[in-house]
């Protein structure tokens, strides 16, 4: 879909309004993303550098995880790649569907204010919702286009951020 940015749409906002309008569809529903999730967890791979850039800056600050995936597929991932002892805490879909409400949560679990704060995306999504928030966001983009926004921080790989960070 990488030349059709047009297309993707965020499944999440749509998922929340018929999860508000009937719930049990909507149980049903995340169910089913959990299963898929689920399936997918033995081949889930870290993009290489990233163990190592997250033991560094959880040395140097508070660091959270927002994801739209569920909370047993992150505790699970987590738990695998030995990398739930770099964060404070982690917000899944089961604590909000909405990215931007993600983020207030994440700033208030680790008493950081947003001017102090700083938001790594993957996702053109994850830039509206930290301008939404006001919370300082670089996006490192793996796939698909970079944003059109001149002010946006954007690295094409993990190695690529922890080395402009001095990592």
């Amino acid at each position: 879909m990488s030349g059709h940015p047009g297309l993707f749409k965020p499944i999440f906002p749509t998922i929340g309004r018929v999860v508000e309008e009937d719930a049990e569809l909507g149980r049903r529903l995340l169910d089913e993303i959990d299963r898929f999730e689920a399936a997918a967890l033995p081949s889930a791979r870290l993009f290489p550098g990233t163990a190592e850039l997250l033991a560094k800056l959880s040395e140097d600050a508070k660091v959270s995880l927002v994801t739209m995936q569920g909370r047993r597929a992150v505790k699970r991932l987590l738990e695998t790649h030995g990398l739930g002892k770099f964060f404070l805490g982690y917000l899944t879909r089961e604590d909000s569907l909405d990215r931007a409400t993600q983020l207030e949560m994440a700033l208030s679990l680790m008493k950081t204010e947003k001017k102090d704060a700083l938001f790594v995306g993957d996702r053109l999504n994850d830039l509206k919702a930290a301008k939404k928030v006001g919370v300082p966001f670089v996006l490192v983009r793996t796939h698909g286009s970079d944003p059109e926004e001149d002010d946006v921080p954007v690295y094409h790989s993990i190695a690529e951020f922890a080395s402009d960070l001095g990592y």
